[in-house]
């Protein structure tokens, strides 16, 4: 999701993406060379130099790696899988058991074959945009003061584009109207209400409990959290211990103590002590009676990227018009399910 080095080491697609991204501004800069050769006004000799580009990109990391109080995001940035840019969706086989295993004295009494079945789903990886620009004299203005104001410009830019690309882990991928974006039949509704995540009840139809509230004993948060637990490692039999995301309303009931009879742990380090429970965050993006859960596994829950976050400049048509950018990328939201439909995922809420 981001151009980092050791990213670039290890995935020649993330190396291909970053040199379709140098492409398009060396391209840009041949494209503005035709005002500076033209002998036109000074402010249309505006080539961006390499060190505007490398603070972009400095930024960009920067901010991608920063929190902003998502939490989850940054835990699941080293889980990317990047891809071609061309890849609308990326499909994966689930695949059945296989084998009829058997017992005998000789191993003469035959042996049954057998093959796994398969069944696909896919990763849709939708393009996330914004954009800033400057007027064409003030950017030459800003070429005497290492156009600061610019990438500033950036940074926030970059610190929304962000914001959006954890709100569509949440909430799905939306086009301008609200709608779920579909292709091939690959749609993703985010972890709120995805086919692939386990929804939990957590009102009176389901687990009927409040996270929040603060007159529940540490035993009685504890009863209901296992409630909640339980469908991943017993129901959706998941394997893997998963880190457990709540709203900052929830980890304040959390730390609490577990008992007021003794000097005991907090109720956030009694649930941390259970079997299928790796730790418990806290998250901004969630509020009131809200929690979510998967594993920091790649191989059930990843970003996929078709081009990482990056800034380039728009070519300009004429001489007088302005200096635009667009910082992009193409992120997508994997979230696996075996051949049977479990998942590692969850999310629970009052519906």
């Amino acid at each position: 999701m981001i151009f980092a080095k050791k990213i670039m080491g290890n995935s020649k697609s993330a190396l291909a993406q970053m040199k379709e991204r140098d492409q398009v501004r060396t391209n840009t800069n041949i494209h503005e060379q035709i005002f500076v050769n033209a002998g036109l006004l000074l402010p249309n000799q505006g080539l961006i130099p390499q060190d505007v580009y490398q603070e972009f990109d400095n930024v960009t990391v920067e901010r991608m790696r920063s929190d902003d109080g998502d939490t989850f995001l940054n835990d699941l940035l080293p889980l990317t899988r990047s891809v071609n840019i061309g890849k609308l969706v990326h499909k994966f086989r689930q695949a059945s058991d296989a084998g009829n295993a058997q017992t005998s004295m000789t191993g003469q009494i035959g042996v049954n074959m057998d093959q796994v079945e398969y069944t696909y789903d896919g990763s849709l990886i939708p393009i996330h945009d914004t954009g800033f620009g400057r007027n064409f004299r003030e950017f030459n203005a800003q070429s005497s003061e290492g156009f600061d104001a610019l990438i500033d410009d950036q940074r926030e830019s970059v610190a929304t584009l962000r914001a959006h690309i954890a709100d569509s882990f949440l909430d799905g991928s939306v086009d301008k109207q609200g709608n779920s974006i579909v292709v091939d039949g690959i749609s993703w509704d985010g972890i709120r209400g995805d086919s692939r995540v386990a929804q939990i009840q957590l009102g009176a139809a389901g687990v009927n409990f409040d996270f929040t509230d603060t007159t529940k004993t540490g035993a009685e948060v504890r009863a209901a959290f296992i409630q909640v637990r339980d469908v991943l490692w017993i129901d959706n039999n998941c394997g893997q211990d998963a880190t457990y995301y709540v709203s900052r309303e929830v980890m304040s009931n959390f730390e609490r103590r577990y008992s007021t009879s003794f000097d005991s742990k907090t109720i956030q380090e009694e649930l941390e002590s259970m079997q299928g429970v790796a730790a418990i965050k806290s998250t901004s993006k969630l509020s009131g009676n809200q929690l979510m859960a998967f594993p920091l596994d790649a191989n059930k829950i990843r970003p996929v990227s078709g081009m990482g976050i990056n800034t380039v400049a728009m070519p300009r048509p004429v001489y007088n018009s302005n200096y635009n950018f667009v910082v992009w990328g193409a992120v997508g939201w994997e979230v696996r399910t075996d051949f049977a439909g479990n998942t590692c995922a969850s999310y629970s809420s009052v519906f």
